[in-house]
């Protein structure tokens, strides 16, 4: 455990953004999967388009921030 804690600091020490980034993007992907399954009436089909898009975006930009942080070594 303390090994992929290290580890964790260490990725999140040279590439900040990319870290925060994925980070932001599995606690969206949670946040998404709750109100697919437990606010499905609250929420109009506009809204939940919306939030999947964002979820995309904040996927591709995490993964573009990851290759770049693999380029820079």
């Amino acid at each position: 455990m303390s090994v992929m804690l290290s580890n964790f600091f260490h990725r999140a020490r040279k590439c900040p953004v990319a870290c925060f980034l994925k980070f932001l993007l599995s606690g969206s992907f949670i946040y998404v999967l709750h109100v697919a399954a437990y606010h499905q009436t609250d929420v109009s089909p506009y809204s939940y388009v919306w939030l999947v898009n964002s979820i995309g975006v904040i996927a591709i930009l995490a993964l573009a921030f990851h290759l770049n942080c693999q380029f820079r070594r």
